[in-house]
């Protein structure tokens, strides 16, 4: 915009030393018409504010590029001569940015779609979003800002493979609802046992009776949970958010398991950082629908945000599963108040090999080989 006023300030002031020394009919004409010229483009300008009509969407296109589709409509009768926006693309996930300028022009009830290609580097959210977009005149002097901002965003999944898993039988699991069933007790909300409180007890199940009686805090230990259902936490793992490829590697095991569970027709549950509060968030997977929204989810969480579930404690964890699977990079410091009792298996970027501890299992996978590594598991 600068540049256009100088050079019109120059136009002007070259016209005027010309008529100096020449103030001839055709002189004065191009004065005259040098001045009358910026009027007329400010008002053609102000005759197309409030035509242009803008929509953001996904191009329904079969390539590997991911392309977005900015259509842009002239209602009006006078053409605009220039619209003006910035398009950036973000992995929210990753943080990758790709950015666009844009710049067409529109004649009187005209519709032009931009096509937009982003080259997906990694798996993640990607989201697009135009904004700051601008309409100018046709000598670029003047523009108008319009108050358009829309964004649309598309999940890319990452590789997804059937992990040939081997699911024990749920009356193998100690934790299970047909397990419970056959014990005597174990219904959920029968006490089974009392015993003397420690730090991380729920303080709702402490028998208050017996403990005024004894002097000191008793707890009461309840049956089996009424839970034969699996939960699958992605842990985000900060500590590899410079090495793409593993990001990739820990998405692709995470929402693998997640696939293969629903290939068999089994409902799981689905746990994640929230973006937007930081808490840890408990999803049920029932159906592919399901399963696609909460991809939409969990692959919008910057990795560099840290694990809801590096700091849950036990009386956050009530809800009790008949096997609890972590993937991420770290065994977390408080696994026993993640797992609550029941098994867990923690399926750990760049651990070799697998070993069991207790009621825990860690099954180690790596970039080149998580498709081999996480095969078999048993849960």
């Amino acid at each position: 915009m600068r540049k256009s006023v100088i050079t019109w300030v120059l136009l002007i002031i070259s016209a005027l030393i010309l008529y100096l020394f020449s103030n001839g009919t055709v002189t004065l004409a191009l004065i005259a018409a040098l001045i009358a010229v910026l009027p007329i483009s400010c008002a053609l300008l102000r005759l197309t504010e409030g035509k242009l009509e803008l929509s953001l969407k996904e191009a329904e296109v079969p390539d590997e590029l991911k392309t977005f589709v900015l259509s842009m409509k002239n209602k009006g009768l006078f053409p605009i001569a220039s619209v003006e926006a910035k398009a950036v693309c973000v992995n929210l996930r990753t943080g990758e940015t790709e950015s666009f300028d844009i710049r067409r022009s529109l004649g009187p009830r005209k519709t032009k779609d931009i096509y937009l290609q982003v080259v997906p580097g990694h798996a993640g959210r990607y989201e697009l979003t135009v904004s700051s977009v601008r309409l100018r005149d046709t000598l670029g002097l003047w523009s108008r800002k319009t108050g358009f901002t829309e964004h649309v965003g598309v999940t890319i999944m990452p590789h997804l493979f059937d992990m040939n898993m081997l699911q024990a039988g749920v009356t193998a699991m100690p934790e299970s609802d047909m397990e419970a069933a056959r014990t005597r007790g174990a219904v959920s909300g029968d006490m089974i046992d009392i015993k003397e409180y420690v730090p991380g007890d729920p303080v709702r199940n402490i028998h208050w009776k017996l403990s005024e009686k004894t002097g000191k805090a008793l707890v009461k230990v309840l049956g089996n949970p009424v839970s034969d259902q699996y939960l699958i936490i992605l842990d985000n793992p900060t500590d590899l958010a410079h090495d793409p490829a593993a990001l990739d590697a820990v998405a692709s095991v995470y929402a693998s398991l997640i696939h293969t569970l629903r290939t068999r027709d089994t409902t799981c549950y689905a746990g994640w950082t929230d973006p937007d509060t930081g808490k840890a968030v408990i999803c049920r997977i029932a159906d592919d629908n399901e399963a696609a929204a909460a991809a939409d989810e969990y692959m919008s969480v910057p990795v560099v945000m840290p694990s809801a579930f590096s700091g849950i404690t036990r009386d956050m964890a009530d809800d009790r599963y008949a096997h609890v699977v972590i993937v991420g990079s770290k065994i977390p410091a408080n696994i026993d108040a993640i797992a609550n009792g029941c098994s867990v298996t923690v399926l750990k970027f760049g651990e070799h090999g697998s070993f069991t501890e207790g009621n825990m299992t860690v099954v180690g996978f790596e970039t080149a080989t998580y498709t081999s590594d996480t095969a078999g598991i048993e849960i």
